[in-house]
């Protein structure tokens, strides 16, 4: 006589690995481009115009750094900026 709760346990255990692979991606970093670029990546991280972002550089009030002439930014680099640009919460009570 086959044990009758086999088929649900089996069916418990694909559920649990579904699960576990959604965790999986949802945990992943979400970002799908370089981790190094251009004036590009500032744009899409920042989302600021091209001339607000080369305003910033020459400022030196974003993080960049430039090889033979041309403006390379950190993905990190730069969600660090943002970061430390936050507002703290307002607790409102």
């Amino acid at each position: 006589m086959q044990n009758p709760f086999a088929t649900l346990e089996d069916w418990l255990r694909r559920i649990e690995a579904s699960q576990n692979e959604l965790l999986q991606r949802v945990s992943a970093p979400t970002h799908a481009g370089p981790d190094v670029g251009g004036i590009e990546l500032a744009q899409e991280v920042l989302r600021l115009s091209k001339p607000r972002i080369y305003a910033l550089v020459s400022q030196r009030a974003l993080p960049h750094m430039k090889r033979g002439g041309r403006l390379t930014f950190s993905r990190a680099e730069l969600l660090d900026y943002l970061k430390a640009g936050s507002r703290a919460q307002k607790d409102l009570v």
